[in-house]
């Protein structure tokens, strides 16, 4: 019988436990396009041709000390520090700076997890591999590429454009923020869940994003700021989120891409909403949630109190209620965990073809939607996931400055 998970509450608190199959391989050269299917080999051999460094690695340099500290780093890309630690870039008045890095950041996430559910090749084997995280789920995740390495490389060169050419920072702080960086980087491969093509191939994902945030965000943060301004966001995350390439396996993939581009949305609705209200504006700028120098140690650190409550009760208290209008207003036959969306899958197995208790599909189930990643995609919680997540930029640009006028937190 394959392998089966359950995808924790602490992976995502939006997402009610699901239940994960990894199909065999047979499955995939039933269903994939001979171009998609020869990607998928061609990676495939390139981890398994890396295994015997990977091993090496792991039996020669492996410590307690090197665990916590690469895990720890691992959890730089979670759900909770998105959540949690962005929106203080926006508190102390980042402004369009800040917009952009959430953007690069976030964006990085749906643009790995397209390129992983299109080729669906697994991580390096356990065994004989050790796969050191405290999150197991994400183990069922394909692997290439690292989506850490192409936010992390995104990021880094995204801030270096700022440290160099509007900031002044010293060389050796751009470098010991790179050295911050390849850290990270490093311990995908210490920790085993990545190969070093899943590393090249998000790094080099990170470097055309990042270059490509650099030459075109400010025109198109301008764009966002006009009276139709979120509706292109829209546009783009529908284009976005219903060309998610449907894979034969459950990956979670499209759970964070879900989750991160509706961030960017809500950011987007949330400065849209702020830059008309003359009164939260400081010194003329619209754009920027107020801030100087002259707000207090104390006053600073309550803005930031704030500002994360709100997030964090904007996310516990919407679930349900985002959930229930989903279920009301869009129709149930329309999501795949349906017994009727189920009955037509039964009927697109073919029943000739078997690998085990694992029945294989028909070649045009998945290309029309019908299976794999789309058991997750189209259903009430990822939908509701949209509002939920959106609204946390609403929080943050909106809600949090009124509070904070309200409280004299506001700059003189």
């Amino acid at each position: 019988m394959p392998p089966r998970f359950q995808l924790d509450e602490d992976d995502d608190p939006t997402h009610e436990a699901a239940m994960f199959v990894k199909a065999p391989e047979e499955a995939y050269a039933a269903v994939y396009s001979p171009f998609r299917q020869r990607l998928r080999q061609l990676v495939m051999q390139e981890v398994e041709r890396e295994m015997p460094a990977l091993i090496s690695i792991q039996q020669q340099y492996r410590s307690p000390l090197l665990d916590h500290l690469f895990v720890l780093t691992g959890m730089l890309g979670n759900h909770a520090f998105f959540m949690l630690a962005l929106p203080f870039l926006h508190v102390f008045g980042g402004g369009m700076f800040s917009r952009g890095l959430t953007f690069v950041v976030l964006w990085s996430i749906y643009f790995s997890g397209w390129v992983k559910d299109y080729i669906s090749a697994p991580r390096p084997a356990s065994p004989p591999i050790v796969h050191i995280t405290r999150s197991p789920a994400h183990t069922f995740e394909y692997g290439f590429p690292s989506s850490h390495t192409t936010y992390v490389v995104a990021t880094i060169i995204y801030i270096t454009h700022f440290m160099l050419n509007e900031w002044g920072t010293p060389l050796n702080g751009v470098l010991a923020f790179w050295t911050v960086g390849c850290f990270i980087v490093v311990g995908r491969i210490y920790c085993g869940l990545h190969s070093f093509i899943d590393v090249i191939g998000g790094g080099v994902i990170g470097v055309i994003e990042a270059f490509t945030m650099i030459a075109f965000y400010p025109q198109f943060d301008t764009l966002l700021l006009t009276t139709p301004g979120p509706l292109y966001l829209m546009t783009i995350l529908y284009v976005a989120l219903t060309n998610i390439p449907r894979s034969l396996d459950l990956c979670p993939c499209c759970v964070d891409s879900y989750c991160a581009t509706s961030v960017t949305l809500g950011l987007a609705i949330g400065t849209w909403i702020h830059s008309r209200l003359p009164f939260l504006w400081h010194n003329g700028f619209a754009d920027k949630i107020a801030w100087d120098s002259s707000l207090t140690i104390l006053q600073n650190t309550l803005r930031c109190s704030i500002a994360l409550v709100l997030v964090v009760t904007w996310k516990l208290a919407s679930k349900r209620p985002m959930i229930a209008l989903v279920r009301r207003f869009l129709p149930q036959t329309s999501f795949s965990n349906d017994a009727m969306q189920s009955e037509k899958l039964s009927s697109d197995i073919v029943d000739s073809q078997k690998a085990g208790n694992y029945r294989i599909p028909a070649p045009g189930s998945v290309s029309a939607g019908h299976y794999g990643t789309h058991e997750l995609m189209v259903t009430c919680e990822n939908i509701a996931r949209i509002p939920i997540y959106s609204g946390i930029g609403v929080m943050v640009y909106v809600v949090a400055p009124i509070l904070f006028s309200i409280f004299g937190l506001m700059p003189v």
